[in-house]
C-alpha cells in the first residue's frame, strides 16, 4: 500500500491490525521452537533483504514483490524472534530505499507478519499431518505459500478499501495474471525449504536464482496493465 493522506477509518483498521499482531507475536513466541542456526538466518535475511527493497511498483496504491518464497522458508524454520526480526529487516531494507509514509510502511510490516506467523502455523500443522520426508515438507510449504498470499491480501484488501475506496476487485488485487505469477513465486519455497534442510543453508543461493527472472516477468505484467487503462478510457469516451 502507498500514497496520500489516510482518512479516520483507515488509521484505526492500521491500529487494529497493529493491535492483532501484537498479540499473535505475544502467543507465537510463548509456542516457539529453537529455530534455525545463525547461518541460515543470515542468509536467508539477507537475500529476503535484497528482495523486498526492489519492489515493483503496481498501478492502484501497490507494490509486488519475490520475497515470498524467502518469508514462507523463514516461517517454516525460524522461531518467532527471528520471524520477527526477519520481517521488521526486509521492511527496514525497503524503507531504506522506497521511504515511505511510516504509517503505511507500519501497516505493512504488520501485514506481513501475521501473514507469514499464519503460514507458520499452518506449516506446522501440514508437517504433521503430511507424510514425512521431502514430499511431506513440500507439500506443507505450497499451502502455507497458499495461506500467507491470500492472508496478505485479506487485509490489503481491507486497507485499499478504506483507505482509497478501492474495492478488492478495482484494486487489481484478483487479477489472474498477478494471482499467478505470487503462486508461482511461493511455489519455489518448497524446493528451497527440503534442499536447505538437505543440503545446507548455501542452498538458499542456488534456489533463489529464478527469482530473477520471476522479477522480470512482474516488471512486464504490472506495467502493461497500467498502460491499458488510459486507452481503455479514451475508447469509453469515444
Amino acid at each position: 500500500m502507498n500514497g496520500g493522506r489516510l482518512s479516520t477509518a483507515a488509521l484505526a483498521y492500521i491500529a487494529g491490525v497493529s493491535g492483532t499482531a501484537v498479540v499473535v507475536a505475544i502467543a507465537f513466541g510463548r509456542a516457539s521452537g529453537p529455530g534455525a542456526l545463525v547461518g541460515l538466518f543470515v542468509i536467508l535475511t539477507g537475500l529476503g533483504m535484497l528482495a523486498h527493497a526492489f519492489p515493483i511498483q503496481g498501478f492502484r496504491h501497490q507494490a509486488y514483490q519475490v520475497t515470498l518464497p524467502f518469508i514462507i522458508t523463514a516461517a517454516a524454520l525460524f522461531s518467532a524472534t527471528q520471524l520477527i526480526a526477519f520481517i521488521v529487516l526486509i521492511h527496514l531494507a525497503e524503507q531504506a530505499r522506497t521511504r515511505r509514509r511510516l504509517d503505511i510502511q507500519w501497516f505493512n510490516l504488520c501485514n506481513y507478519f501475521l501473514s507469514a506467523a499464519l503460514a507458520a502455523i499452518f506449516y506446522q500443522r501440514a508437517v504433521a499431518l503430511l507424510p514425512e520426508g521431502a514430499i511431506g515438507q513440500v507439500a506443507a510449504a505450497m499451502a502455507a505459500g497458499c495461506i500467507l498470499i491470500t492472508v496478505n491480501r485479506i487485509f490489503l484488501a481491507g486497507a485499499l478499501w478504506l483507505a482509497r475506496g478501492l474495492s478488492p476487485a478495482a484494486s487489481g488485487l484478483l487479477l489472474p495474471q498477478l494471482l499467478a505469477a505470487d503462486l508461482i513465486i511461493a511455489w519455489m519455497a518448497g524446493p528451497m525449504l527440503v534442499l536447505t534442510l538437505e543440503a545446507g543453508p548455501w542452498m538458499v543461493l542456488v534456489t533463489a536464482g529464478p527469482l530473477l527472472l520471476a522479477r522480470t516477468a512482474l516488471t512486464v505484467l504490472v506495467p502493461r496493465r497500467r498502460q491499458h487503462r488510459p486507452r481503455q478510457a479514451r475508447a469509453r469516451a469515444a
